[in-house]
């Protein structure tokens, strides 16, 4: 009995589920413990996954969008600050999705509308985009030859494939006490942070990940001075980690991506008992996988010499990394307010994150386009409002060259900006200077017949080859090849080679005449 010899490879796969956007509502209500609202001033919002829960054909995400409000009091017309989370879900729907799949989800703020309802109530519309990379992983069994028989002829190939070695997901802490320049008046209250990684390093030493970068904060408070001023001051703090990754080295391609989770800023006191330490905790997750190449032998055709059998083939899927996309680029784009804010004195920060942006592969280039999201928070010269922000869509469109890409290939990639600078133009307009980086794969897409079943029928012996005689003349036809003829005759294929004397059994040609032993 003739049985199949399989190898069982790990086969995996990368699909992006396709994007969705929605907007969700939220009335945000003032703290008891703070005065009432006579204006809103500006309003910041991010969104936080919390969980992700596979079912049959997708995925339930929970999370949450975080607002950070500036209003101006009724009482005193000051400055105040406070913060609300809502907790929302979000479903995305994968064509296929396994036990063993992985999902890696990202949610980001797109939009934010921001209504006064009443001296305590601020109604917020904020449009999330949801997207999700599935990582699927199958244990497949792939043939390699056939056993029971000692005259089996066999005809072998091999597929070369990117299977993923290692996918981790780590975070690690920052923790960090920042003290206050002399020149500077103490914290009174601080009112809001911004932060942003900027600058990621990495490199592999071992079975080590080192990893290098800043972490940027923007934070503005009021001073502990006579007059409760408004002050902004800006740290960076440089940070290190190491983390151990089983399956990776220096010949293992890997990707790796950053996110900055969750942060907190608080003042502190100093030993002669002011407000003068800036205590920041942060928390960084990183995803890394490790993929490495495999060359996979399959077993492509065969055949006896003596039996007769039927073999029977399955389609396998799987993935090939072509080439890793990695660059930098600078967007420089001009920020308009519009004409119902306060003219613009001071800029407090600029935030910039990525809006919707899509990934095309054609011969030899990348194409990524765009746009990036900025939130400019500025001072102004109005006692009615302070405080103003407003939001500008920086878009972009940018090429890569890749040589080993094709047109077809599924990009992958991620953007992030690294850094954000500005001047301002006139009392209505900023100058935006934009630092972004890009990293992602182009993956082909591999499928490949393996066979999956051998069947032979209840005498499967072929007596018939006895009356055959000893050596045939045969004349070669156009699209033949040795394989072919050798099964066509169940004839001994290195024998065959052999007899014909063929230094190149590739190279046949129409008329080529062969002999045919039995």
């Amino acid at each position: 009995m003739l049985d199949l010899i399989k190898d069982y490879v790990r086969i995996n796969n990368l699909s992006l589920a396709e994007s969705q956007s929605s907007v969700y509502e939220f009335d945000c209500i003032i703290p008891d413990v703070m005065p009432d609202m006579l204006k809103i001033l500006a309003v910041d919002t991010y969104a936080e996954t919390s969980s992700v829960d596979k079912t049959s054909d997708g995925a339930n995400i929970l999370f949450k969008i975080n607002y950070k409000i500036l209003y101006l009091s009724d009482s005193d017309k000051q400055i105040k600050a406070f913060s609300a989370v809502s907790e929302h879900s979000a479903k995305i729907k994968f064509p296929a999705i396994s036990e063993d799949d992985t999902l890696h989800v990202l949610c980001r703020v797109e939009k934010t509308d921001s209504v006064y309802i009443n001296s305590r109530k601020i109604s917020v519309k904020t449009t999330v985009r949801t997207e999700a990379l599935q990582k699927s992983c199958t244990e497949t069994g792939i043939c390699t030859g056939i056993s029971g028989a000692d005259d089996i002829q066999i005809q072998k190939d091999s597929v070369t494939i990117s299977n993923l070695a290692e996918s981790i997901s780590k975070q690690f802490e920052i923790d960090e006490e920042i003290e206050l320049s002399s020149g500077k008046a103490a914290y009174k209250e601080i009112l809001r942070s911004d932060a942003m990684l900027s600058d990621i390093s990495h490199n592999i030493i071992g079975d080590k990940m080192q990893i290098k970068g800043n972490l940027q904060i923007c934070t503005l408070f009021i001073a502990d001075d006579i007059s409760d001023s408004l002050q902004i001051i800006e740290n960076e703090i440089p940070f290190t980690h190491s983390i151990e990754i089983e399956n990776i080295s220096e010949n293992i391609s890997h990707h790796t991506d950053f996110l900055l989770n969750k942060y907190s800023v608080e003042a502190l006191p100093d030993l002669d008992g002011e407000n003068r330490i800036l205590h920041v905790t942060a928390t960084v997750i990183a995803n890394i996988d490790a993929y490495s190449i495999c060359e996979q032998e399959i077993l492509k055709d065969a055949y006896s010499l003596s039996q007769s059998f039927t073999l029977g083939s399955s389609s396998v899927k799987a993935m090939l990394i072509s080439e890793d996309i990695s660059g930098q680029f600078v967007l420089r784009d001009s920020a308009s307010k519009t004409d119902d804010l306060p003219e613009i004195a001071q800029i407090v920060n600029v935030t910039a994150f990525p809006g919707e942006y899509s990934c095309s592969a054609s011969d030899g280039k990348v194409t990524v386009a765009g746009n990036i999201i900025c939130n400019v928070l500025y001072l102004a010269e109005d006692a009615d409002a302070p405080i103003a922000s407003f939001v500008s869509l920086v878009p972009f469109v940018q090429n890569f060259d890749c040589p080993q890409v094709s047109d077809g290939m599924q990009v992958l990639a991620s953007i992030c900006v690294n850094h954000i600078s500005f001047n301002i133009m006139s009392p209505s307009e900023t100058e935006l200077r934009i630092s972004v980086a890009i990293k992602g794969t182009a993956i082909k897409q591999i499928k490949f017949d393996t066979i999956s079943e051998i069947t032979q029928p209840d005498s499967p012996y072929l007596e018939e080859l006895s009356d055959r005689p000893a050596i045939l003349l045969y004349v070669v036809q156009q699209g033949d090849s040795l394989w072919k003829i050798a099964k066509r005759y169940n004839a001994p294929l290195e024998l065959l080679k052999e007899v014909n004397q063929l230094k190149n059994p590739d190279l046949l040609y129409p008329g080529q005449k062969l002999l045919i032993p039995r």
